[in-house]
């Protein structure tokens, strides 16, 4: 073989190798575009992780559908612009910075997804993080909360337990009476359960549970029950407010990961800014 047809045939290689790759990422991309269309479509709504989700998507499959016109634009504006090539290096370095803060993100939400609760005299006061409610059930994410928060109270049966989150308007219950209600038909003594149905966020959820703690002299220390994405963000709020905590992270239906961990990037980045 001389060296023509060797160049050929590696530049065919790498033309066949790249048409796969592409084909991998639609497919992956078309897949998630129905995964976000399905939590819609299911009643869980709009929010800005299905937006994003949904938009990237659809960003990742229009860019592999029309890979060689993007690119072949993008290299022939290069040579004749500045400010084409600006821009360039603009995104690169945005990106660069996205994928940065994607992983320290990441690494955050495992390392305190169950962190132990500090040494306490008293024994921590469960705070269960309330969740969506479909009529009058929880949803799969709250489900799994009450679960965990089961299992805890279960095996430290001196911890008291305040299930905290209100109604919102799509809700026939509010999250801290469903929680309760759940509770109770586990077997888990309503004497110890005190219910927090005001708040409508994670900052209030843990505002109002610590003037429950104080009036009801329950000590300052909590432990905190939220799927394991949100114990970050949950944890750095419980500090703010003097809330010494630990967590019990609970798990996330897979086909519920996605929108929701894309939502609490937004939301960590958020918490860091304002």
């Amino acid at each position: 073989m001389n060296d023509t047809e060797s160049n050929t045939t590696q530049a065919v290689k790498k033309v066949s190798v790249s048409r796969v790759i592409r084909m991998v990422f639609f497919l992956l991309a078309s897949a998630m575009l129905v995964l976000f269309l399905s939590e819609i479509v299911s009643g869980y709504g709009w929010n800005i992780g299905t937006l994003s989700g949904f938009a990237l998507s659809l960003l990742v499959m229009a860019y592999t559908h029309f890979y060689h016109r993007i690119n072949s634009a993008i290299i022939e504006h290069r040579q004749r612009s500045r400010a084409v090539k600006f821009v360039q290096n603009c995104a690169v370095f945005f990106a660069v910075l996205i994928v940065t803060y994607v992983i320290t993100a990441s690494v955050m939400m495992i390392t305190f997804a169950h962190r132990k609760a500090p040494e306490s005299d008293r024994p921590p006061v469960v705070v269960v993080l309330g969740c969506l409610v479909v009529n009058d059930h929880p949803s799969s994410l709250l489900a799994e909360r009450i679960k965990t928060a089961y299992k805890y109270l279960n095996a430290n049966p001196e911890s008291p337990c305040i299930v905290s989150g209100g109604k919102g308007s799509d809700e026939s219950i509010s999250e801290a009476q469903c929680m309760y209600q759940e509770l109770v038909r586990m077997g888990i003594s309503p004497d110890r359960i005190y219910i927090e149905d005001r708040s409508t966020n994670t900052r209030e959820n843990l505002a109002f549970c610590k003037e429950i703690m104080e009036q009801e002299n329950l000590g300052d220390t909590v432990v905190l029950v939220t799927n394991s994405w949100h114990e970050f963000r949950a944890s750095l709020i419980a500090s703010e407010i003097d809330l010494q905590c630990g967590n019990e992270g609970a798990a996330t239906p897979p086909w519920r990961l996605p929108s929701n961990y894309l939502r609490e990037l937004f939301g960590i980045a958020y918490q860091f800014v304002f």
